[in-house]
């Protein structure tokens, strides 16, 4: 038989869990079909020299439903060795959407998840190819994408779709609950892997409000939620942020029997060492069968700000009137406002151990190393020699107080300055624990998201290369099982996450020596100019999508190259 490709030399890592071993994998018509000693012709034969072959990875938390339209390759996922996406998490997609209602949709993005408006407007165009959730599956369909999709119907589009700007002001009648659930139904029959919903204190939409999930009641939720249990097939994706929510996670589940993924469980974000006490409450639904998993991050959630848009300080009553503020000049004038710095350092001193933005507190109490203190300063022309450094650094140094610093360079830049913090997550020891907790599905990449301001959709090679090679807290083979028999399990992705004769070839070639997500730079390649950070990896040699190989970060596919992705209707191709 002369195979299409086969890769030799290599060290086989299935996706299971269980060991590596070396042989080869050969792919025929995007399948694999030999695998280990695997004799015979190939079209194609490409000697890994040792490197690792795995399962393309599978990150259940991105936000590309927008993105994907203008960008089908949804970069920078696949640089890292990611062949299958899931978008529409926290609830926020696109669809269903009415053409009225775009704007406000657009509007929720640009809020919640930092998308720039001007941005989607450009990419997505006037004329948006669908308007129900089927018809945005199809559209996906007929433009293509590069790498596989799961998609989840999200709340927030389905609340706008029946209630327009209502969505943001109450809950909802029942006749309403009762359009909405029929909606939730006709996606998931349509081919969603999920429906997901967000009820974060942290998710603020247009003009300030709540997302319009926040305003869900109890009963709306259970009744969306048993649409999925209806459809017969499906999980339910719940955004909680800092306040996990252990009887709605119950409620939901009994409603539809479907597994519920609740995000996120993170180092830090409740006080020190508190995910213990959150990790046993989740421990105790699954010793009584719920099949309730949360899920984590495997990098540091850090925020890169500037003070044109602070959303980092959302949920601060001092910044309401910077949210109000109608142009820049007045919110220049609050920064200036000697009384507003009086009152943001006393906040600031007032949240020493409640806010994990500040500070956090030690096992035994006492406080330890502040996230404030970290708070460094990443962009501004006028100063070159402060890029990086901390901004208590730089205030010892000229004699003001990390505040002014803050301030004084945002106005000095005509607000283009920008500032990097740790928010969460930035304990390692912490960290691992969580990590290597038996329930937790490894997610909140959040690719396509909070683009000016983070990047953490390089975390594959992240994991690969801090947690794995450097901190030795995994073997390669259980790191890569997180990343694909783990994540495709968990969201029902039936026919991913393995490498298995007869399955589908997506597979990742990588150097597990020199395996390592980049340093964060900031490009204008968006529609309209707009910027993002991006993460370029090391060691990701080759990367296959139903066996077509895709081209390099930042190269043009060859003349004739066609789009291998799918999207996953069900959980499968």
């Amino acid at each position: 038989m002369t195979y299409d490709l086969k890769i030799i030399n290599g060290r086989i890592i299935d996706g299971t869990g269980g060991p590596s071993v070396h042989g080869a994998v050969a792919i025929q018509d995007g399948r694999i079909v030999a695998m280990g000693d695997v004799p015979g012709d190939a079209r194609r034969v490409l000697d890994a020299q040792g490197a690792v072959i795995a399962p393309g990875f599978v990150d259940i938390h991105t936000h590309y439903d927008a993105q994907l339209f203008w960008d089908p390759f949804l970069t920078i996922s696949p640089w890292h060795g990611v062949t299958t996406a899931v978008i529409g998490s926290c609830g926020f997609g696109i669809a269903p959407t009415r053409p009225s209602g775009r704007d406000l949709i657009l509007r929720t993005l640009e809020r919640v998840e930092a998308m720039s408006l001007d941005a989607l407007n450009a990419g997505l165009g006037e004329q948006w190819p669908f308007e129900t959730f089927p018809e945005y599956l199809a559209a996906i369909e007929a433009r293509g994408v590069a790498i596989n999709l799961g998609v989840m119907i999200g709340h927030t589009p389905v609340r706008l779709y029946v209630m327009g700007a209502e969505a943001v002001e109450r809950e909802a009648t029942d006749d309403e609950v009762a359009r909405m659930r029929a909606l939730v139904l006709e996606g998931m029959q349509a081919g969603a892997i999920a429906f997901a919903t967000s009820v974060s204190n942290v998710h603020i939409g247009f003009s300030g409000k709540p997302v319009p999930s926040r305003l869900a009641s109890r009963a709306e939720m259970v009744a969306l939620a048993s649409a999925v249990g209806e459809a017969g097939s499906g999980i339910i994706h719940y955004n909680v942020a800092r306040d996990p929510k252990f009887d709605d996670y119950v409620a939901v589940q009994e409603a539809s029997g479907a597994t519920v993924c609740w995000t996120a469980v993170l180092a830090g974000q409740l006080g020190p060492w508190r995910h213990r006490e959150v990790l046993e409450k989740n421990r105790e639904l699954r010793r009584q069968g719920y099949p309730i998993y949360p899920q984590v991050a495997c990098r540091p959630i850090v925020s890169e700000f500037d003070f044109r848009s602070p959303v980092i300080f959302d949920t601060w009553l001092l910044f309401e009137p910077v949210r109000k503020a109608t142009d820049e000049a007045a919110r220049r004038a609050l920064y200036a406002d000697p009384g507003f710095r009086h009152d943001f350092r006393e906040e600031l001193a007032g949240r020493g151990g409640r806010d994990a933005f500040f500070s956090g507190g030690s096992a035994e109490g006492g406080m330890r190393r502040a996230s404030f203190a970290l708070t460094e300063l990443s962009y501004w022309p006028g100063k070159p020699e402060w890029i990086g450094r901390r901004l208590v650094d730089i205030g010892t140094e000229t004699g003001r107080h990390p505040v002014d610093v803050m301030l004084d360079s945002a106005l000095e830049s005509d607000l283009q300055a920008r500032f990097r913090t740790p928010l969460v997550n930035f304990e390692e020891d912490e960290v691992q624990e969580i990590l290597q907790d038996p329930d937790v599905v490894l997610g909140l990449g959040d690719g396509g998201a909070h683009l000016s301001q983070l990047c953490d959709a390089c975390y594959p090679t992240h994991l690969l290369g801090h947690w794995v090679r450097e901190r030795g807290a995994f073997s390669l083979e259980a790191a890569v099982h997180m990343m694909t028999g783990r994540t495709a399990g968990i969201f029902g992705l039936s026919d991913r996450g393995l490498l298995a004769v007869g399955r589908p070839a997506d597979v990742v070639v990588f150097d597990p020596a020199t395996v390592a997500a980049g340093p964060l730079q900031r490009v204008h390649d968006l529609p309209a100019g707009a910027d993002r950070l991006i993460s370029y990896p090391s060691g990701i040699q080759h990367v296959f999508v139903n066996g077509v190989e895709l081209p390099q970060p930042d190269v043009a596919p060859a003349a004739g190259w066609q789009l291998p992705g799918r999207v996953l209707r069900h959980g499968h191709a």
